[in-house]
């Protein structure tokens, strides 16, 4: 037994009308094999938003990588251990060149020709104060905490507010520079006569300049202290 088969009600309607054989083609070419076009669906306002955030994050990631590196942080630089001084390193011997160094510049700080062992006047304190310490000898010799008095060896790091010696028994130590006072030699130079005084007698060889330095007065960075103008003060007692 068959079952009857039911046709489009579109070819229904169009027999009702034209003939079987043209109502076939109609049917055919303008409903059966017709494209259907789709319209897009449209875009959200949570899509739109959420293309523009992605566009700026692009646009902002590819400026960064146009722009220089960032630099370090002090956490970072701390971490990565960059101005720790290796162990290894830690050795005064190591040293003593560049103490020789700050000797020959200390002289042409403090303007020293060669041929006269200049005397200290109030220019050399200023002199002295904008110079460099790295590589100079310094002693402590008063301080609040008494364990700190008698420390003395070659400065490897000048900081703000410290000063790191390595000492002759190849020791690091971190020293501050508040309620410390550090004492410092400046030999003559190699040039330095010792000369005749009026009356005939050879006068004695030129000594070693001694300096005192108040850390409290002295708290800050090398390359500040260059343009720095130092006024006199009032210290107080340690």
């Amino acid at each position: 037994m068959t079952t009857p088969t039911t046709s489009h009600i579109a070819l229904d309607l169009l027999r009702e009308v034209h003939p079987p054989a043209e109502a076939e083609a109609i049917f055919l070419d303008k409903v059966k094999r017709k494209p259907v076009y789709l319209r897009p669906t449209e875009p959200s306002a949570a899509d739109g938003r959420s293309r523009r955030r992605q566009a700026r994050l692009e646009k902002l990631s590819q400026r960064k990588q146009r722009q220089k590196p960032r630099p370090l942080s002090a956490k970072e630089k701390r971490s990565l251990k960059l101005y720790d001084v290796p162990r290894e390193a830690q050795k005064y011997h190591i040293y003593e060149p560049l103490h020789r160094m700050w000797i020959g510049y200390i002289h042409e700080v403090l303007g020293d020709n060669g041929n006269n062992y200049m005397p200290v006047r109030p220019t050399t304190a200023a002199k002295l104060c904008s110079a460099d310490f790295h590589g100079a000898e310094l002693e402590v010799v008063r301080a609040r905490c008494v364990s700190r008095v008698g420390l003395k060896g070659i400065v490897i790091k000048d900081t703000k507010f410290t000063f790191e010696i390595v000492t002759r028994g190849d020791e690091v130590k971190l020293v501050p520079k508040e309620h410390c006072i550090f004492r410092f030699e400046v030999p003559p130079p190699p040039g330095a006569s010792v000369g005749l005084e009026e009356d005939g007698e050879t006068k004695a060889p030129p000594r070693n300049m001694v300096f005192e330095l108040h850390g409290s007065q002295f708290e800050n960075r090398a390359p500040e202290r260059a343009n720095k103008k130092f006024k006199q003060k009032n210290l107080p007692d340690l």
